[in-house]
């Protein structure tokens, strides 16, 4: 029941901005452009969207509790988070497919740690932006990124286990 209140609550606050944003946009005489542009996101998202959908129910109609609860349960240690980081690194697309996948390994049983290393390295660990960052900045700035960024999925996971692996999701 509390995922339900936790998106009843979150299409609430979200109705309520759009109203107000489009009551406004209204008053400025740009209305109609918010909502060809609203149409041409919705159009450019949904694949991804509908995708990330499928991808989460196939995940859960295989019922992978047990593997997920072995490989990246609370007491899968350092190589659950690990395994979990790298699964982050490799999570194409956006917080539309990120998010929904990291739902999932909570609800079949991932411990805290390796979700938030999984988080934390799919928004750090960008490995197909990494042709873009060759490409506009170099490879010494690559170099310094990865360097900089390649252990803080880890140190998240730690830190995540350590201090609320006693909550329950």
């Amino acid at each position: 029941m509390q995922k339900k209140n936790n998106m009843f609550t979150t299409i609430i606050v979200m109705g309520i901005a759009a109203l107000a944003l489009t009551l406004f946009s209204y008053s400025k005489g740009t209305c109609s452009e918010g909502f060809k542009s609203a149409f041409r996101t919705g159009v450019n998202v949904l694949p991804a969207i509908l995708f990330a959908f499928i991808i989460i129910g196939m995940i859960n109609s295989l019922n992978p509790g047990n593997r997920i609860i072995s490989l990246l349960g609370e007491d899968s240690g350092i190589k659950g988070i690990c395994i979990a980081a790298i699964g982050g690194m490799l999570t194409p697309g956006s917080s539309l497919v990120a998010y929904p996948v990291a739902g999932s390994l909570l609800q079949s049983g991932a411990g805290i740690g390796p979700v938030v290393a999984y988080v934390i390295a799919w928004s750090t660990w960008q490995w197909l932006r990494t042709p873009f960052e060759l490409s506009f900045m170099g490879w010494k700035f690559v170099l310094v990124n990865w360097c900089s960024i390649i252990i803080l999925p880890v140190i998240g996971g730690l830190i995540a286990k350590a201090l609320f692996s006693w909550v329950h999701f």
